[in-house]
Order: structure tokens, then sequence, then C-alpha cells
């Protein structure tokens, strides 16, 4: 098997893991959405979105370190903490399953809270943080043919 992109296995897994958690994902009617959601999209709802990824390889493979941020945005301070909570629990030192690659690691490394107002001036509160994951794949083996050359000099 080549090399993967990592970013976008991880994503699919990250996202898998967090609808696998049914308390969560009924408590979220916008769904989950990368990097930016529509403005009328219905609260709660939760972001995911990449962070950095440095991939470090060598003869073995890749190490890649992925941050990823995933947020919840709610209209109720309580609600978001709650629900933030929901996805601590799962994540955290989560088995994710990125197709490809190993998955050694998953947890959450800064946490943010931040609040701002919608288009109306109702509060909208921010609350999640970065997730460090490092993956690992192993480098395909090689192919090699043997062949010889017959040349004649004059």
């Amino acid at each position: 098997m080549a090399l993967v992109v990592p970013w976008p296995s991880f994503r699919q897994a990250v996202i898998r893991q967090l609808r696998s958690n049914l308390v969560l994902k009924a408590s979220l009617p916008g769904g989950w959405s990368e990097a930016v959601a529509p403005p009328s999209t219905e609260h709660p709802l939760g972001v995911i979105s990449l962070h950095y990824a440095p991939a470090d390889y060598d003869w073995t493979g890749v190490t890649t370190i992925i941050g990823f941020d995933v947020f919840i945005f709610a209209k109720d301070s309580g609600q978001a903490a709650s629900l933030d909570q929901l996805v601590f629990d799962t994540l955290q030192d989560a088995r994710l399953t990125p197709t490809g690659q190993t998955s050694l690691t998953c947890r959450r490394v800064s946490t943010i809270s931040l609040t701002d107002e919608d288009a109306e001036g109702a509060s909208i509160w921010q609350l999640g943080g970065i997730w460090q994951a490092i993956t690992v794949q192993s480098n395909p083996s090689l192919q090699s043919l043997s062949f010889t050359v017959d040349s004649d000099i004059a």
C-alpha cells in the first residue's frame, strides 16, 4: 500500500468516533461541519478543522503529528460545556482507525473558550480545543527488476 495523505482519512476517523457517541450525536441538531458552517446552521453544532500536520519521514515510513480543532458552538454556556465534556469523553485516548495509518494517541492539548454574537445580537458560546494525534504509516516495500545490458564498444 502506498503512503496516504494523513488528514483526510484521519478526519473521517475522528468524525466516525464523534458520531459513535449517540448522546452527543442526538444533542447536535447542527451536526458536524469542517472548518465553517453556514450561518443558517442550527445550534448547537460541532466544527472540526485541521490545525497542523508536520510529517517526519525515515526509511521505515512516516510519522505525522496531527493537530486539529474540535469546537462546540451553542447559544447557552451550560449546554456548550456539557457537549464539550461529551467530546472530551469520546476523543480522549480514543482508538481511532484512519485508513492506511496506525493511530498511536489522541489527546486534547489545549482548551479554548470564546463568546461571540450572532446576527441578532444573541451570545454564541464556542468551547473546545486543540487535539493532537500521532499516526504512523509503514513505508511501502520497494520492488526492483534485475536486468542485464550487453553492449559492444567499437
